[in-house]
């Protein structure tokens, strides 16, 4: 984020162009490697151990090096070691400034002094700037006393981060009572707690695009409709992490389905703080006002479902998707199409799961929990009662401890978290398979 931040105040003061700015933040981009790989390739941790690190990471929203050091898989020296190698972007952005437009370190240093004072930052904040340390960045950028505000803006920064892109940065945190938007896609939370997360665009969608395309990565986005399909997805990944903090602390909550609206306006108190992607902006919304109205009227979503491709010729388990998500659908089909099992059916909820499995009595069920029209845990009970042997892996988003329970109850044999290791969900069907 510093990157992004202090080159933009460069640019501003005409010391660098558009074009140079660019350049230096892909530059950057390219040279910043994740720990985890830096470890596989210094033979420090195999691929399979930072597949779980990572995975741990979406269930857990800590410290790639912490978990690391928690499983035992590195020492804290080791951890040391790989964040030294990791680097400093800061000076190596500050080397190219140097080397490529020719000014001396102690010119750089001075516009450095002109960029805290613009901002306001101590020499505490501002080194915590430099070291894209969102702990300590949020309350600068987000002076809300409401601690559940800036700790659910921390969290979707760091994902952000590990599920997006690292080249973004965010703007200041600002309340207010209406919000006029050309789109709007988010979750609310609700229980002993009400809270409501989001991502709208006031005008031009082209950061909603990039947040969607990034998140989606391999799997294709084609239409509009998969574009916010993908944003609720991003949303309810957030939510499931803090929901399940609030769980751990006895908190009773529960995400309800998310939503999208078009061209209305929110209304309630919340707050909202810009992000940009290649300068192309969005705005995150929390509010934790019961009040709070997201919309007068829903979008329906058409989300359209895979050409699946059935070879019967071949003698491969056969799997039913059940998901309201298209890009989860995608996501599952793909991967489990790649590794040996054969997807002959996909539904968008529960009701339409339960008719699908009658008609096609696959061998395996992948069944979202969290869905409009019947949740996930009513159609296992459908499903199970229909056929008690079928083989039903629940899917849930983080943060859902209660409804699982109540899942694994009804005969669910197993349960993933989005969003999956491949190798984890290929395994335990595998296992599953063979047990049965």
């Amino acid at each position: 984020m510093f990157i992004q931040l202090f080159s933009n105040y460069l640019l501003e003061k005409s010391v660098i162009t558009i074009e140079q700015r660019d350049s230096f933040q892909a530059e950057i981009q390219r040279t910043r490697v994740k720990l985890g790989t830096i470890a596989v390739a210094e033979g420090m941790l195999t691929e399979v151990q930072a597949d779980e690190i990572n995975h741990q990471q979406t269930l857990q929203d800590r410290r790639f090096g912490d978990i690391a050091i928690e499983m035992q898989y590195l020492t804290e020296k080791q951890v040391s070691e790989l964040l030294s190698k990791q680097g400093n972007t800061a000076m190596k952005f500050f080397q190219l400034l140097v080397d490529r437009i020719g000014l001396s370190m102690e010119t750089v240093t001075e516009h450095l002094n002109g960029f805290q004072r613009a901002n306001g930052f101590t020499d505490e904040e501002l080194e915590a700037v430099k070291m894209d340390d969102f702990e300590s960045i949020i309350p600068l950028f987000a002076t809300v006393r409401d601690t559940t505000i800036t700790d659910l803006a921390g969290l979707v920064m760091r994902n952000l981060t590990r599920f997006v892109t690292n080249n973004f940065y965010f703007g200041r945190m600002k309340k207010a009572a209406t919000y006029s938007y050309s789109m709007f896609a988010g979750q609310r939370s609700v229980g002993d707690s009400d809270i409501f997360l989001g991502f709208g665009a006031t005008n031009e969608l082209d950061g909603i695009i990039k947040l969607a395309k990034n998140y989606a990565k391999s799997v294709t986005i084609s239409s509009s409709d998969e574009v916010y399909d993908a944003v609720c997805e991003f949303a309810n990944l957030n939510n499931g992490l803090y929901d399940s903090v609030l769980s751990d602390d006895d908190i009773f909550i529960e995400m309800v389905p998310p939503e999208v609206y078009l061209n209305q306006q929110i209304s309630g108190n919340a707050y909202y703080m810009p992000i940009y992607i290649d300068d192309s902006e969005f705005d995150l919304v929390i509010s934790t006002d019961a009040a709070f109205v997201p919309g007068d009227r829903p979008h329906a979503l058409n989300l359209k479902k895979e050409d699946l491709q059935i070879d019967t010729s071949k003698a491969l388990p056969t799997v039913l998707v059940i998901d309201d998500s298209a890009l989860i659908r995608k996501i599952l089909i793909k991967m489990l199409n790649e590794n040996g099992y054969q997807v002959i059916g996909e539904a968008a909820n529960g009701e339409e799961g339960v008719e699908l499995y009658k008609d096609l009595e696959p061998d395996i069920v992948t069944l979202d929990i969290t869905m409009p029209v019947m949740d996930g845990v009513t159609a296992l009970k459908l499903i199970k009662e229909y056929d008690p042997e079928a083989i039903v892996a629940m899917i849930s988003a983080a943060g859902q401890k209660d409804k699982l329970m109540d899942a694994l109850k009804e005969g669910a044999e197993l349960f993933f978290t989005k969003p999956f290791n491949a190798q984890e969900v290929i395994t335990s069907l595998k296992s599953c398979l063979t047990d049965s």
